[in-house]
């Protein structure tokens, strides 16, 4: 299986807050009191708690004791789903990322959060970015955590040295641009993208392809669809060499290698600035800006949230758990720590007040166009699993872009055939 990296496959190495606590609370003069709830959390490493310190005074409070179980994405749906199999308790707090709507929520594991939401008045459901993509037939799933959409950076100086001083309005323009800067010897390998299916979502998408229809019937291959014409642009870029080859055989690379310096134009993540223009992690620094999407079409989101596991039997106590991890102080503190940007939309303006987040304004206009793809389909693993395949096999032989595209069709109509 090729794993795609995510901003958070990168960080993991940086960030391995990884660790088991008990925590028991005590009386004055040292008398300890037998624990009133214990829950254990599973998460992937990014979103562990930063701050060990709040999270003992959560339970010094609470006498809630938390047992956070920290595994990478793939393993931790692979633990849900064997203990769904089994009828086991995979934890009570889980957090939902990356293909969670379709490994986790779509399989039943969660329960749904409506009746805690309506009992907690003071929750304002309003300052969360992304409910909607948590609630299905009525039913919110999950309290969004971060939000990260789907986005592209460039270093605006290496696009300057060459002429440059408006980002590209089109994919074709980018192409454009980056054969220049080859050309100019200003740089090898100007595009930082990876030979991956979020590569042809972000540009399909961008370029104003709807991708599904209602009755998820796959638009993208209609004739002459922007999806087809997204996926010649993507391999021409690899074909014309303007991607580095060290990615045809590590598809996980794209962002350490422009953090490495490699790449004027970068398929990047909401927060991914943060990173770029660090110069204790980016030979980038300080040069790097979001650039809006070519094509000013959609893109589509990657936030996360937390909820609760349909068969936990300490619900109420994960509940707490939950409002805790997301209050206001928390979100800044996992901002600072990792670069996911806060799901409430209140301590995003704060931080953009602040000066915290740079580019907010265009990662406030791309958030009005969003296409978050039917990723709650069962199927949508083992698809978005076959684009990659199929793309990484285009680049490396002869097969056309429409080849590419009649097949991935024909492979959802199958799965969806199978899964319905």
């Amino acid at each position: 299986m090729i794993l795609k990296e995510t901003p958070m496959n990168s960080l993991r190495s940086r960030f391995t807050l990884f660790a088991v606590l008990c925590l028991f609370a005590a009386l004055t003069g040292g008398q300890v009191l037998a624990q009133d709830t214990a829950i254990t959390y599973l998460t992937p490493p990014w979103a562990v708690p930063p701050d060990q310190a709040k999270l003992d005074a959560f339970t010094a409070e609470t006498g809630i004791a938390v047992e956070v179980q920290s595994l990478p994405s793939d393993q931790l749906y692979s633990r849900v789903q064997v203990a769904q199999a089994s009828g086991q308790e995979p934890a009570d707090v889980i957090f939902l990322s990356e293909e969670a709507p379709s490994n986790i929520v779509a399989t039943g594991v969660m329960e749904p959060l409506n009746s805690y939401i309506e009992s907690t008045p003071d929750l304002d459901m309003t300052d969360f970015e992304g409910t909607d993509f948590w609630t299905v037939d009525g039913n919110i799933y999950g309290i969004p955590a971060y939000s990260q959409l789907v986005m592209a950076d460039y270093n605006v100086e290496k696009a300057s040295q060459a002429g440059f001083d408006a980002p590209p309005a089109t994919w074709e323009e980018l192409r454009d641009q980056a054969m220049a800067i080859k050309e100019q010897g200003i740089e090898d390998y100007p595009i930082a993208m990876a030979p991956i299916d979020w590569s042809w979502y972000l540009m399909a998408l961008s370029m104003g392809d709807p991708m599904f229809d209602q009755e998820l019937n796959p638009v993208f291959a209609d004739e002459g669809s922007q999806a087809r014409q997204a996926m010649d642009l993507l391999l021409g870029f690899f074909r014309d060499d303007l991607i580095s080859p060290e990615l045809l055989t590590n598809t996980t690379a794209q962002h350490s290698t422009f953090w490495s310096g490699v790449g004027t134009f970068h398929q990047a993540w909401q927060g991914s600035v943060r990173i770029a223009n660090n110069p204790e992690v980016s030979q980038q620094a300080p040069n790097v800006a979001y650039l809006p999407l070519p094509g000013g079409g959609a893109t589509w989101s990657q936030g996360a949230a937390i909820g609760i596991a349909a068969n936990s039997d300490a619900k109420d106590a994960a509940w707490q758990f939950i409002q805790w991890y997301l209050n206001p102080d928390n979100q800044v503190d996992i901002y600072n720590a990792v670069g996911l940007v806060p799901s409430r939309l209140s301590v995003q303006q704060a931080l953009d007040a602040e000066g915290a987040i740079e580019g907010y304004d265009i990662i406030a206009d791309q958030s009005t166009r969003v296409n978050n793809l039917p990723r709650q389909a069962l199927w949508w693993g083992p698809f978005t699993q076959f684009v990659t395949e199929q793309i990484l096999e285009a680049v490396q032989t002869d097969i056309s872009a429409d080849e590419v595209i009649d097949a991935i069709a024909e492979e959802w109509n199958d799965l969806k055939a199978e899964y319905e």
